[in-house]
């Protein structure tokens, strides 16, 4: 294969943030008296955004009012963004999987759909930013994926042809911006989504573990 740099998706991928996650959509929903969202249910919720996640966790019919739910989401994102790092953490085998790569001179950025200034407040505090040549959040000047912009702007950071670079997600909407930012891609099945769900999206390319990854490279 011969790729010389990885584009990481952060959420699902890298790290497991879904502890952390859950813990504070169900503190803004018991801040307002809605019944608790299952934890271990909060992987179907996730991948959209904070907001379509706090939708999905309210009873029926709760939200469809935007101002209200704007107004829950901006409370909760404001309570995740004062400590998103509590259970959040990489997960096993990952840090190990950089520190090869870094060895082996392949470049490594992550584009994710969180804020610029939390993703690289969590990926200092659970993996360390000197890894990586290029980590960009949402809210940095580019629209959210699968739009490729930010995906595009990491390429460029990175400094390598998109030919040289693999795009690792975990979700169909990671796959998404790897196509229209014109990147081979591969999905990683221990993350938000399950191989049967992604299957049935049409991705083909799977890979099992961490490890797994430095076949190609």
């Amino acid at each position: 294969m011969g790729y010389r740099g990885i584009l990481f998706d952060l959420d699902g991928t890298l790290l497991d943030t879904l502890a952390d996650i859950g813990f504070y959509i169900n503190r803004t929903l018991l801040r307002y008296g809605y019944p608790l969202f299952p934890v271990d249910k909060v992987n179907t919720i996730v991948g959209w955004g904070l907001k379509k996640a706090l939708y999905k966790a309210l009873p029926a019919g709760v939200g469809d009012d935007d101002p209200y739910l704007s107004k829950l989401t901006a409370e909760l994102i404001a309570d995740y963004n004062s400590n998103p790092v509590i259970k959040t953490a990489p997960y096993p085998g990952i840090i190990q999987l950089l520190d090869n790569l870094k060895s082996r001179g392949i470049v490594l950025g992550i584009f994710s759909n969180k804020s610029h200034p939390v993703t690289l407040q969590v990926v200092d505090k659970t993996m360390g930013l000197k890894r990586f040549a290029a980590v960009l959040g949402s809210d940095a000047g580019f629209p959210r994926k699968p739009a490729p912009e930010g995906a595009n702007e990491v390429i460029r950071r990175m400094g390598l042809p998109k030919s040289d670079i693999l795009y690792i997600g975990d979700t169909i909407m990671d796959h998404q911006t790897a196509l229209g930012a014109g990147l081979d891609d591969m999905t990683v099945t221990w993350g938000f989504r399950t191989r049967e769900e992604l299957s049935g999206q049409g991705i083909t390319r799977f890979i099992e573990s961490p490890e797994e990854i430095l076949q190609y490279f």
